[in-house]
Protein backbone atom coordinates (compact mmCIF):
# COMPACT_ATOMS: atom_id res chain seq x y z
CA UNK A 1 0.00 0.00 0.00
CA UNK A 2 3.04 2.10 0.21
CA UNK A 3 3.83 2.38 -3.15
CA UNK A 4 0.42 2.74 -4.33
CA UNK A 5 0.05 5.97 -1.57
CA UNK A 6 2.92 7.57 -2.60
CA UNK A 7 1.89 7.38 -6.60
CA UNK A 8 -1.38 8.87 -6.26
CA UNK A 9 -0.23 11.36 -4.43
CA UNK A 10 1.85 13.16 -7.59
CA UNK A 11 -0.79 12.36 -9.83
CA UNK A 12 -3.90 13.27 -7.91
CA UNK A 13 -1.76 16.59 -7.77
CA UNK A 14 -0.81 17.03 -11.87
CA UNK A 15 -5.00 16.17 -12.36
CA UNK A 16 -5.73 19.07 -9.25
CA UNK A 17 -3.51 21.33 -11.70
CA UNK A 18 -4.33 20.44 -14.65
CA UNK A 19 -8.30 20.99 -13.78
CA UNK A 20 -7.59 24.30 -12.13
CA UNK A 21 -5.85 25.37 -15.51
CA UNK A 22 -8.48 24.07 -17.72
CA UNK A 23 -11.19 25.98 -15.38
CA UNK A 24 -9.40 29.19 -15.83
CA UNK A 25 -9.30 28.65 -19.58
CA UNK A 26 -12.65 28.07 -19.68
CA UNK A 27 -13.72 30.85 -17.88
CA UNK A 28 -11.35 33.09 -19.88
CA UNK A 29 -13.37 31.53 -22.67
CA UNK A 30 -16.69 32.19 -21.82
CA UNK A 31 -15.53 35.54 -20.64
CA UNK A 32 -14.91 36.25 -24.28
CA UNK A 33 -17.76 34.42 -25.87
CA UNK A 34 -20.06 36.22 -23.48
CA UNK A 35 -20.92 38.86 -26.11
CA UNK A 36 -21.99 35.94 -28.66
CA UNK A 37 -24.04 34.31 -26.65
CA UNK A 38 -25.96 37.19 -25.34
CA UNK A 39 -26.56 37.84 -29.38
CA UNK A 40 -27.57 34.14 -30.01
CA UNK A 41 -29.90 34.75 -26.81
CA UNK A 42 -31.14 37.74 -28.75
CA UNK A 43 -31.45 36.26 -32.39
CA UNK A 44 -32.80 33.18 -30.37
CA UNK A 45 -35.63 35.13 -29.01
CA UNK A 46 -36.58 36.96 -31.91
CA UNK A 47 -36.46 33.87 -33.84
CA UNK A 48 -39.17 32.21 -31.89
CA UNK A 49 -41.18 35.86 -30.94
CA UNK A 50 -43.53 34.53 -33.69
CA UNK A 51 -44.39 30.78 -31.97
CA UNK A 52 -44.91 33.10 -28.80
CA UNK A 53 -47.36 34.93 -30.51
CA UNK A 54 -49.63 31.83 -32.06
CA UNK A 55 -49.59 30.77 -28.81
CA UNK A 56 -51.32 33.53 -27.41
CA UNK A 57 -54.03 33.30 -30.20
CA UNK A 58 -54.52 29.68 -30.06
CA UNK A 59 -57.74 29.60 -28.75
CA UNK A 60 -58.58 31.85 -32.15
CA UNK A 61 -56.61 30.09 -34.39
CA UNK A 62 -58.75 26.76 -33.08
CA UNK A 63 -62.38 29.38 -33.75
CA UNK A 64 -61.21 30.04 -37.16
CA UNK A 65 -59.69 26.71 -38.10
CA UNK A 66 -63.36 25.11 -36.75
CA UNK A 67 -65.06 27.64 -38.75
CA UNK A 68 -63.43 27.38 -42.14
CA UNK A 69 -64.01 23.75 -42.03
CA UNK A 70 -67.13 23.59 -41.71
CA UNK A 71 -67.95 26.46 -43.67
CA UNK A 72 -66.33 24.36 -46.41
CA UNK A 73 -68.12 21.60 -45.40
CA UNK A 74 -71.68 22.76 -45.84
CA UNK A 75 -70.88 24.91 -48.71
CA UNK A 76 -69.51 21.56 -50.56
CA UNK A 77 -72.94 19.71 -49.09
CA UNK A 78 -74.89 22.62 -50.23
CA UNK A 79 -73.04 22.64 -54.02
CA UNK A 80 -73.67 18.88 -54.73
CA UNK A 81 -76.94 18.93 -52.90
CA UNK A 82 -77.72 22.01 -55.49
CA UNK A 83 -76.26 20.20 -58.53
CA UNK A 84 -77.96 16.61 -57.99
CA UNK A 85 -81.73 18.19 -57.40
CA UNK A 86 -80.79 20.35 -60.20
CA UNK A 87 -80.45 17.44 -62.25
CA UNK A 88 -83.33 15.75 -60.57
CA UNK A 89 -85.75 17.91 -61.98
CA UNK A 90 -83.78 18.86 -65.16
CA UNK A 91 -82.84 21.97 -64.44
CA UNK A 92 -79.98 22.83 -66.70
CA UNK A 93 -78.41 25.95 -67.82
CA UNK A 94 -79.26 27.51 -71.35
CA UNK A 95 -76.59 28.14 -73.76
CA UNK A 96 -79.07 30.17 -75.91
CA UNK A 97 -78.41 34.13 -75.16
CA UNK A 98 -81.46 35.83 -74.10
CA UNK A 99 -83.51 37.88 -75.83
CA UNK A 100 -81.52 40.22 -77.74
CA UNK A 101 -82.26 43.81 -76.74
CA UNK A 102 -83.49 46.18 -79.20
CA UNK A 103 -82.18 49.62 -79.67
CA UNK A 104 -84.42 52.46 -79.87
CA UNK A 105 -83.97 55.30 -81.85
CA UNK A 106 -85.59 58.89 -81.34
CA UNK A 107 -88.80 59.65 -83.55
CA UNK A 108 -87.26 62.70 -84.31
CA UNK A 109 -83.65 63.51 -83.89
CA UNK A 110 -82.69 65.98 -81.46
CA UNK A 111 -81.11 68.86 -83.59
CA UNK A 112 -77.37 69.06 -82.68
CA UNK A 113 -76.54 72.25 -80.47
CA UNK A 114 -75.02 75.19 -82.14
CA UNK A 115 -72.11 76.63 -80.75
CA UNK A 116 -72.53 78.96 -78.24
CA UNK A 117 -72.14 82.89 -79.37
CA UNK A 118 -71.57 85.52 -76.35
CA UNK A 119 -73.26 88.57 -78.98
CA UNK A 120 -76.30 86.83 -79.53
CA UNK A 121 -76.57 86.03 -75.84
CA UNK A 122 -75.97 89.41 -74.45
CA UNK A 123 -78.63 90.97 -77.21
CA UNK A 124 -81.38 88.02 -75.94
CA UNK A 125 -80.54 88.91 -71.95
CA UNK A 126 -81.54 92.62 -73.38
CA UNK A 127 -84.77 91.54 -74.19
CA UNK A 128 -85.94 90.69 -70.92
CA UNK A 129 -83.62 92.84 -68.67
CA UNK A 130 -84.12 97.09 -68.97
CA UNK A 131 -81.73 98.23 -71.07
CA UNK A 132 -79.94 101.28 -68.65
CA UNK A 133 -78.08 100.67 -65.05
CA UNK A 134 -79.24 101.73 -61.92
CA UNK A 135 -76.92 104.47 -62.06
CA UNK A 136 -79.04 105.96 -65.15
CA UNK A 137 -82.62 104.85 -63.43
CA UNK A 138 -81.65 107.24 -60.72
CA UNK A 139 -80.63 109.99 -62.88
CA UNK A 140 -83.79 110.02 -64.97
CA UNK A 141 -85.79 109.93 -61.85
CA UNK A 142 -84.95 112.86 -60.62
CA UNK A 143 -85.15 114.54 -64.21
CA UNK A 144 -88.39 113.50 -64.48
CA UNK A 145 -89.63 115.60 -61.25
Amino acid sequence: MGWLSVLTYPVSFIFGFAFQLLSYLLSLLLFLASPVIYLGHVVLYLALLPLRILVKLEAFIYFMTGAVLIGATVGMILHFSGTTISQFLRIEYSEESQRPRVKRELVEPAPPNPPFDYLEAQTEDRKFLPYSTILEEEENSHESD
